[in-house]
This record gives structure tokens, sequence and C-alpha cells, in this order.
């Protein structure tokens, strides 16, 4: 054998192996493009979903969860004491919602005025205080904040005074 045939032989292989490599490669996109045909029904199902999500962002009920309301409890180093009244401050705020504060002690809820509300804990120990807000027919829970009610400080004499 020459090295001539050895060489046309090594191009056959190589020949033959691009011929194999082209017709796989000819098959896949005849197998993509015959997938492909039921991209009509595909289109019209992503254009009814288009339509649906469209339709909820038109509604306010549906939506307000989704809108930002500022709204966030100030926190201060101040406890209350039971007994006495105690202001609850927000900051950021704004003057769509109505805004109203759960005191976490079985009393009702009460409404913001002007960025404060006012509120006397009958009783001492911990508890959640949780700030809501109403736009729209929704009610969202916008901040949480733990406060410890003080007993009330009683002054009273630690002996009698004595003046000689």
């Amino acid at each position: 054998m020459t090295s001539e045939t050895k060489i046309g032989k090594g191009k056959n292989k190589e020949t033959i192996l691009l011929i194999i490599v082209a017709i796989f490669g000819v098959a896949g996109l005849v197998a993509l493009q015959l997938s492909r045909r039921n991209t009509v029904n595909r289109a019209g199902n992503r254009a009814v979903v288009q339509v649906e999500n469209a339709e909820n962002t038109n509604n306010p009920e549906s939506s307000a969860p989704i809108q930002k309301i500022p709204g966030e409890l100030l926190r201060t180093s101040e406890y209350p004491e039971a007994g006495k009244p105690f202001r609850f401050y927000m900051s950021k705020y704004s003057q769509g919602p109505e805004y109203e504060l759960d005191f976490g002690d079985g009393s009702p809820r009460k409404k913001f005025a002007d960025g404060s509300v006012q509120h006397v804990f009958k009783k001492h120990g911990p508890c959640v205080v949780t700030l809501y807000a109403r736009y729209e027919g929704q009610e969202i829970t916008l901040d949480t904040l733990r406060k410890i009610v003080a007993r009330v400080k009683i002054d009273a004499p630690v002996a009698p005074i004595i003046d000689y």
C-alpha cells in the first residue's frame, strides 16, 4: 500500500462522518419544524392568559394587595404604663388609605387621626401592636410592634417621716 491510498482512505472516513452528522442535523431540524406546527394553539392559549391578567390588573380590588401602601409605626424607647394614656405615632403614611391599630389586648381597633392614636392599656405585660390599612375594599397588615406595658408606678412612703 502506498501512502496515497492511506490518505484517500482517511479522507473517505472523514467524508462519511460528515455525512452522518449532516443527516442527524437535518433530522433534528425536521423534528423541530413538525413540533412547531401546533404553535397556533399555544399562541391562542397565551393570548387568553394575557387577557385574563390584563382584566385582573384593571380590577382595583384584586390589585390592591399588590399596590404599595406606605405605613410604619414609629419606634420609641418609651414604654406605656397600665392605666395611663400612651400615644402611638406613624411614619411614612399617605392620605388615601384608612389606618387602624390593633393593640393586642382585646380592645377594639382605633383609627389614626393625623398620624397618631392614643390608647390606655388596662393590664401590664407584653403585647403586640399591629398596624392595618384599608384601601378600596382590601385590608393589609403593614407593621407590627412589640411593647411591654409597665406596671403603674405607686409612690408610697417607705417609712413615716420623724422630725425631731
